[in-house]
């Protein structure tokens, strides 16, 4: 398929069958995509439960579906530093197993791609949503919606783009990205961290010279009894994530323009912090 290019997309899987059947969902959503030349970058992060047995079914019946399993090191980042050295399509989509995309997604982020060479990211718009499907909000870039008919395409650089993460984020990207982009920082990052990607996501913007978007959309999902929502030791880390980040804006020069916000973040995260380490200790 020399006009369709490999696209590798990398979904992560842990106890995804218990959390909520995400390996059906997320499958039946990702194998009838339109695009016609994809790989499927399976992680299994070390399930206690029957997603491996699941996965393997949708490999038996797809070719298309690469699984693979490793032990589970605690950290979300290292399953996806783990699809991302197994990914050898010239472009990558990452897609989290709890959430969905339309079935022409991955097709208009590469049609965007075909439109504009330039482009070495290009993001859907994110309908973020509560398990109880409450709309919190969708944003593409640097606009909102109230609906899919106010799309509008928007063009802007790598550098711009990681600015309006500062403190917090004023663009979400999940998306397409060009195969070398996406690789130049590895989510295995250098310290294990909860967040770790926030991290990593910020530098892989910077990498990029121009991000564009499309009117496909990405639905992200919160889940308020989630694993990731339910008291950890390990949300301390999010106070070694700010102060990371700060020294990255401070060398970047991007941190005295949006000094307020991060800082009003960073101090509500410490108070998280304190009420985390004295629930545990």
């Amino acid at each position: 398929m020399q006009d369709f290019p490999l696209i590798s997309v990398i979904t992560t899987y842990y106890n995804s069958v218990q959390l909520g059947d995400f390996v059906k969902s997320s499958m039946n959503c990702l194998l009838n995509q339109t695009y016609p030349n994809i790989e499927f970058i399976c992680v299994n992060d070390g399930s206690l439960d029957s997603t491996l047995e699941e996965l393997l079914y949708f490999e038996k019946q797809d070719s298309r579906v690469k699984v693979y399993t490793k032990e589970n090191q605690k950290y979300a980042q290292y399953s996806k530093a783990y699809g991302q050295d197994r990914a050898s399509g010239e472009f990558i989509f990452l897609f989290d197993h709890d959430d969905l995309i339309e079935l022409d997604t991955i097709e208009k982020c590469f049609n965007t791609f075909s439109q504009s060479p330039d482009l070495d990211i290009v993001t859907p718009i994110v309908d973020t949503r509560f398990t109880s499907g409450e709309l919190k909000y969708m944003i593409n870039l640097d606009i909102r919606f109230e609906n899919h008919t106010q799309f509008i395409s928007r063009k802007i650089s790598g550098e711009e783009a990681i600015k309006k993460t500062v403190g917090k984020y004023d663009i979400h990207i999940r998306g397409l990205y060009r195969k070398e982009v996406f690789k130049s920082h590895s989510f295995r990052f250098t310290e294990p961290l909860l967040n770790a990607d926030e991290i990593v996501e910020r530098m892989i913007f910077e990498n990029a010279k121009f991000i564009g978007s499309c009117d496909a959309v990405y639905t992200h999902y919160i889940h308020p009894d989630s694993s990731a929502k339910m008291p950890s030791v390990k949300k301390i880390d999010i106070v070694r994530t700010d102060v990371l980040l700060r020294n990255i804006f401070i060398e970047k020069k991007i941190y005295e323009e949006r000094k307020s916000i991060f800082e009003l973040t960073a101090y509500r995260n410490f108070v998280n912090g304190l009420k985390t380490y004295h629930y545990f200790f």
